[in-house]
C-alpha cells in the first residue's frame, strides 16, 4: 500500500488458526457466544490497540505471538512483514518521530526479543514514542524449561521506559498505561511481553476503562497558558533583553509541542543566529539568513566558534542524548524544556521548564526587536561554514552527490540518513526547510537505521517524495529489506554511496596514525540486486549520471536504488 489508509496487507505464510506447538501450548481462541466480542488476551489487546488508533504493526512472526497478528489483521489493522526484527522496530520508532504517537513492532520469544533490541534502544536514545511487544515461554513452563528462555524484562529494562508481563486480568489497563508512557515526557520505548499461554487465555475485563485514544493522551504542547513560573519567564526574558549577541540552540524537544512555529519568529526579532542539533534539522528553514548550521557534524569548528562568539545562549529543548561533544562553551545559558535541567550537560543561569511551544511563543512577543549582532556577521558565518564543507577532486564525492540530489529534489521531500561518515557531511550539508523532514539516528547511531525509517516515512506521507541516503556498510546490514520495500508496494529513492570502507572508521585510524585495517570489503552489485528484488537498480561514477539517475527516480511509480560509486576523499575535506 503507498499509505496508511490504503488496502490491507494480509499475514502470508501463516495459518489464521496455528498449531498448539507452533502457539506454544496455547489453548483455543474464546469468545463470549452471547454477543461475539472478543474475551482472548490477544483479541482483547489487537482490540485495545486498534482503538487507541495504532494503524499497523510491524515485525518478525513466531508462533507465541500468531494469535496476536491474526486478531490485529481481524481487525483491519495491517501486520508488515520485515525480513529482519531491528528493520520492524527502526520503522516502528520512526513513525513515532514522524507523528508522536507510538508504533508497535512485534517479534517472538528468544532470538526474535533479541533482534528486535536494536531498534528499541535506537527509540529510547533518540526519544521515540514506540511499543515493542515480545513473545515468552509460557508461565507454567518458565522455571523448568530451558529452551529460547530469557529474561526479557531484564534484556529490554535499561533501554525501555518500562517492561511488563501481560496478564489475563488487566491486558486493556496495561495496554493503556504503555501506550501513555509511551509519550509523556521524555517519550520512549515500552516493553509489552505476552507469554503464548496468557495469549489465548479469557481476559477478565475492567469496566469503565477508556477505549477511545483521545481519552487518555497526554495533551502536548497545549497551545494554551504557559505553565511555567513566571518569575523565571522573567528572568529569562531579562537575559535576552540584555544581550547584545543572542544565539539559540535548538534540540529535538522543540519538534515536540508547536515550538518550531514561534522559533523563526522569536529568532527574527531578537536577530539571533540559530544553531540546532541533527534530529532539529528544519526547524528554521535552512536557507533562512539566520539558520547558523548543525552541532557536532562537519564544520564544528565553525559552529562553535560561533557559539562561542555570542554572549547569551537561549538554549531550546537541548537534550543530551543529542550530542557527541560535550559543552565546553562558559557563554551564560537560559534554558528552556518540557523537564528540569537535572543531567546539567548544558549548565544553565536561567531555568523555564513547561510547554515550549506557548513559553516560546510568550519570550517571541515580549523581546523587544531589533538587530543585535554586527551587521552581516551571520551571513559571512555561513559562508565559511560551507566552503568549510566542499569537496574537491576529479571523481565523484559525496558532496556532489548531495547537492544534485538536493537541487532536484523538492523542499518537501522527507530524508533518511544513515550512520557512517556521510551522516556526519550531511548533518551539515543539507539543507532542511521543515521539522520532521530529516530522519537520523543520533542518540544511539546505529548503521541500518535509514532505510526502515524511509519506509515508515512513505507510510505516513505517501504523498511526498522519500529520500534515503545510506553507506554501502549500512546497506549490507540489512538488504534483504529491499524484498519487504518492494512487497509492500513503498514508492521511494534509496542512494547507496559505495565507497567499499567503513569510512568514519577508518578516518579515525589514520588520525591516530594506525594503518586501516578491519574497515575495507568488497561489495556485491547493489543495482542488481536491487532489481533482483523488484526496484529500479541504476549506477551511477559520475555528477552527470548521479542526475540522470535522479531524475528517472523522481519520475519512476516504483522504489529505485542509485549506486553512487564514490570517491571518500571528501570525507576527509570535510573533516
Amino acid at each position: 500500500p503507498g499509505g496508511l489508509g490504503l488496502g490491507r496487507l494480509a499475514l502470508r505464510g501463516l495459518s489464521g488458526q496455528p498449531s498448539r506447538a507452533a502457539a506454544g501450548h496455547c489453548g483455543p481462541r474464546r469468545r463470549d457466544r452471547r454477543g461475539g466480542r472478543a474475551v482472548n488476551v490477544s483479541e482483547v489487546l489487537a482490540e485495545t490497540l486498534r482503538a487507541a488508533g495504532i494503524p499497523f504493526a510491524a515485525g518478525h512472526p513466531g508462533g507465541e505471538v500468531t494469535h496476536l497478528i491474526e486478531g490485529l489483521r481481524r481487525r483491519g489493522v495491517p501486520f508488515y512483514l520485515t525480513r529482519h526484527e531491528a528493520t520492524a522496530a527502526f520503522l516502528a520508532a520512526a513513525y513515532g518521530e514522524l507523528t508522536g504517537r507510538p508504533g508497535l513492532c512485534i517479534a517472538t520469544l528468544g532470538p526474535g526479543a533479541t533482534n528486535l533490541i536494536s531498534g528499541v534502544a535506537h527509540a529510547y536514545l533518540d526519544r521515540a514514542p514506540l511499543l515493542a511487544l515480545t513473545g515468552q515461554i509460557p508461565t507454567d513452563r518458565y522455571l523448568r524449561f530451558p529452551h529460547q528462555r530469557l529474561d526479557l524484562g531484564g534484556l529490554y529494562r535499561p533501554v525501555t521506559k518500562l517492561t511488563v508481563r501481560l496478564e489475563a486480568e488487566t491486558v486493556r489497563e496495561t495496554v493503556h498505561l504503555a501506550l501513555r508512557l509511551a509519550v509523556t515526557e521524555r517519550p520512549g520505548p515500552v516493553h509489552l511481553e505476552l507469554p503464548s499461554n496468557v495469549a489465548a487465555q479469557p481476559a477478565a475485563e475492567r469496566p469503565g476503562l477508556a477505549e477511545r485514544w483521545g481519552d487518555w493522551l497526554p495533551v502536548a504542547g497545549s497551545e494554551g497558558a504557559v505553565a511555567a513560573d513566571p518569575t523565571a519567564l522573567q528572568a529569562a526574558l531579562d537575559r535576552l533583553e540584555r544581550a547584545r549577541r543572542p544565539l539559540i540552540a535548538v534540540g529535538l524537544a522543540a519538534l515536540r509541542g508547536h515550538a518550531p512555529a514561534h522559533l523563526v519568529a522569536l529568532a527574527e526579532r531578537l536577530g539571533a543566529p540559530v544553531v540546532t542539533t541533527t534530529k532539529a534539522k528544519g526547524v528554521i528553514p535552512e536557507d533562512h539568513p539566520l539558520a547558523a548550521g548543525v552541532f557536532d557534524m562537519y564544520g564544528e569548528a565553525v559552529v562553535r566558534e560561533l557559539v562561542g562568539q555570542s554572549d547569551c545562549v537561549l538554549a531550546v529543548g537541548l537534550d543530551a542524548t543529542e550530542f557527541i561533544h560535550p559543552w565546553t562553551f562558559t557563554v551564560p545559558v537560559v534554558y528552556l524544556d518540557t523537564v528540569p535541567n537535572t543531567d546539567q550537560f548544558v549548565p544553565a543561569v536561567c531555568e523555564v521548564v513547561g510547554p515550549l511551544g506557548p513559553l516560546v511563543a510568550a519570550l517571541a512577543a515580549r523581546v523587544t526587536p531589533g538587530p543585535r549582532w554586527p551587521a552581516d556577521e551571520v551571513a559571512r558565518h555561513r559562508t565559511r561554514l560551507r566552503a568549510a564543507i566542499e569537496g574537491q577532486g576529479p571523481e565523484l564525492q559525496p558532496q556532489q552527490v548531495l547537492a544534485v540530489a538536493r537541487r532536484l529534489f523538492p523542499r518537501e521531500t522527507v530524508v533518511s540518513v544513515d550512520v557512517g561518515a556521510h551522516k556526519i557531511l550531511a548533518g551539515q550539508y543539507w539543507t532542511t526547510y521543515a521539522p520532521r523532514t530529516y530522519l537520523v539516528s543520533n542518540g544511539l547511531s546505529a548503521m541500518g537505521y535509514s532505510l526502515p525509517a524511509a519506509m515508515a516515512a512513505r507510510l505516513v506521507h505517501p504523498d511526498r517524495p522519500v529520500l534515503a541516503f545510506v553507506g554501502d556498510g549500512g546497506l549490507g546490514m540489512y538488504l534483504g529489506e529491499l524484498e519487504t520495500v518492494a512487497r509492500l508496494g513503498l514508492r521511494l529513492v534509496v542512494v547507496c554511496l559505495n565507497d567499499q570502507s567503513l569510512s568514519l572508521i577508518r578516518l579515525g585510524q589514520v588520525r591516530r596514525g594506525y594503518p586501516p585495517y578491519g574497515v575495507d570489503f568488497r561489495n556485491p552489485d547493489f543495482a542488481a540486486v536491487a532489481r533482483e528484488c523488484g526496484w529500479t537498480g541504476l549506477a551511477a561514477e559520475t555528477v552527470a549520471e548521479v542526475e540522470r539517475a535522479l531524475r528517472v527516480a523522481l519520475e519512476s511509480p516504483g522504489p529505485v536504488l542509485v549506486e553512487a560509486r564514490i570517491q571518500p576523499e571528501g570525507y576527509t575535506v570535510a573533516e
